[in-house]
């Protein structure tokens, strides 16, 4: 029975183990890190709502940006102002995600970097539809950023497979 790693398959395997290097682990971590950046922005335009700012980030999510605005809204229209905390609440489940995202990305877990980069995709498109074209494309720019964290983690398993495959 031969496998991708068989040697009369044409692939030929190193007889030492490969090491990853530190560019592919520092570009792991520059990409998984830009959750932490997106759920810290977040978590502070959340705060200038709940203290009655006006003025947000745009690296900050257009999930949480729609629900203070809904809860404003509901404010506005008569509904308790400490209604504001259920937006705060809701706000910090999301910044949580994000930051989990960041945390298990940066242990090189593909899933959760290609989970991230779709939910903050269509936070992107909602950005877009709402016509913020400046937040809209700074969401671009960081999953290009994310997405180069996605490539080393792949690189970081493939070279952990390998190895595993060597000591097999």
């Amino acid at each position: 029975m031969s496998t991708i790693f068989d040697r009369s398959e044409g692939v030929v395997l190193n007889s030492e183990p490969e090491e990853v290097s530190s560019e592919t682990r520092a570009q792991l971590k520059s990409g998984a890190n830009w959750f932490y950046w997106i759920a810290g922005l977040s978590l502070i335009n959340s705060a200038i709502f709940v203290f009655g700012g006006n003025v947000n980030f745009i690296a900050g999510l257009a999930f949480t940006q729609i629900i203070d605005a809904v809860f404003d809204a509901s404010v506005s229209q008569g509904a308790p102002s400490g209604i504001i905390a259920v937006a705060a609440v809701i706000d910090i489940v999301i910044v949580v995600v994000f930051a989990l995202f960041g945390y298990f990305s940066n242990k090189a877990i593909n899933a959760v970097f290609i989970g991230g980069m779709v939910i903050y995709a269509i936070d992107g498109v909602i950005w877009l539809m709402l016509g913020e074209l400046l937040a809209a494309g700074f969401h671009v720019f960081a999953l290009v950023m994310i997405f180069r964290g996605f490539t080393a983690s792949r690189e970081i398993n493939r070279i952990n497979a390998e190895n595993r495959a060597l000591q097999a």
